[in-house]
This record gives structure tokens, sequence and C-alpha cells, in this order.
């Protein structure tokens, strides 16, 4: 195995360790100050705020969970809203 294959995958290996302590999701900041958060299935929501003045997170449904004065506990409460949220099944309309 080459050095360089190697150290490739020594670092893929130390990335999933490390991801695994990290809230749920793939997290982005699209503006500065405003985090969204996705996994594979559904939207798990937003966060708005700066460590100077904290984080406000909120659901899937853009309802407010609360404020943190971190990032990573704001990114779990989302999450957890996100996993415990009950999505309603889709009703068609009937027509009369």
């Amino acid at each position: 195995m080459s050095t360089r294959i190697r150290k490739a995958a020594k670092a893929a290996t130390t990335a999933r360790v490390r991801s695994a302590s990290r809230p749920r999701g793939l997290w982005v900041e699209v503006d500065p100050g405003f985090h969204v958060g996705n996994d594979r299935r559904q939207f798990l929501g937003s966060i708005t705020g700066t460590p100077r003045e904290g984080f406000r997170a909120f659901g899937p449904q853009s309802d407010f969970l609360g404020r943190f004065d971190d990032l990573d506990e704001a990114k779990a409460a989302v999450a957890a809203a996100a996993s415990s949220a009950v999505a309603a099944p889709e009703v068609e309309p009937q027509l009369s």
C-alpha cells in the first residue's frame, strides 16, 4: 500500500470517529450566523446567531426550540426535535 493511500485511509477513519460524537446530520452555514441541518431523509431545522449573542434553534416546522450558548448544543436540540417529530400522513382532499 502506498504512503498516500495509507494516509488517506487513516484520515478517513479519524474523520468517522470524530463525526460520531457530533450532532446528527449535515450542517451548513449558508449565511453568516445562519445554519441549516439536513440528513439523508429530512430537513432537520435551522439555527441563527453567533457565539457572542447565543444561538436560537428552530425545528423542522420552524418552531422555536430555545436559545443556547453553544452551537453544538443547539444542533443536538434541533436533531432531537426532528427525530421526535411525527410527520402526519399526507392525505389528498376528497372531491365532492
